[in-house]
């Protein structure tokens, strides 16, 4: 009978060494660089990209509130003004507003004091240039206030202002003279570019009958009066 070898228990399962003294195991370990899992390299950039997004919406939402929240004077009402009263400055204040561009308002009591009120004006009311009138804008009973919309050609200058003066012409071929001497009482652009003018003249009853008429037939033409 041949003897029985005992084999350790501690060496059952064990790989033999290479012959630089690393097992198999040791050796694919060492030959795999270890570096950051792929997941993590890939959302630096996206982090960095949130940031500068955040950090563009905070800019933009700073400078849409500068545009909107700049302050300029206006003229404030302090009391009760009735139409047609002329304005001091006991009725009058300036403050500063934060005010749409698109709003019209006045800024110095210069422009003011000494005119009309071409409405009834309220306290705590800002006023806008058509809030004022000269004595020869003020409306009575026997007038009325008519618009013109007017393409280029149709008035001499776009620096029609109120209180000037202008002559009413039909602009089919005659040009007759349909009314004389009236009084500008607003001028307002009408179109993006500016060039069409809605100019409001104070008329007498008859006068606007005409000017309708005329405007509706083919229509009119502006001339600016000289100032006396």
């Amino acid at each position: 009978m041949k003897p029985v070898t005992t084999i350790p228990s501690d060496e059952i399962g064990v790989r033999p060494s290479t012959t630089n003294g690393t097992g198999a195991a040791g050796s694919r370990s060492d030959t795999l660089p270890l570096g950051p899992p792929r997941s993590v390299r890939s959302r630096v950039p996206q982090v960095v990209l949130a940031g500068l997004l955040i950090v563009g919406g905070a800019l933009g939402a700073l400078l849409l509130f500068n545009q909107y929240n700049q302050r300029a004077p206006a003229v404030v009402v302090t009391e009760a003004v009735p139409h047609g009263t002329q304005l001091t400055r006991d009725q009058l204040a300036i403050t500063d507003v934060a005010v749409d561009r698109g709003v019209a308002t006045l800024g110095s009591l210069d422009e003011v004091v000494g005119r009309f009120a071409a409405n009834d004006l309220s306290p705590g009311e800002l006023l806008a240039p058509s809030d004022v009138a000269t004595d020869e804008q003020l409306v009575t009973g026997a007038e009325s206030v008519v618009g013109l919309l007017l393409e280029p050609g149709a008035y001499p200058t776009t620096r029609l202002v109120a209180g000037d003066r202008v002559d009413v012409f039909a602009a089919d071929g005659e040009g007759e003279l349909l009314a004389a001497d009236l009084v500008v009482f607003d001028v307002v652009p009408s179109s993006s570019d500016g060039r069409t003018l809605l100019v409001s003249l104070v008329v007498g009853d008859g006068e606007a009958t005409r000017l309708f008429t005329a405007d509706g037939r083919g229509g009119t033409r502006l001339a600016l009066r000289g100032r006396e």
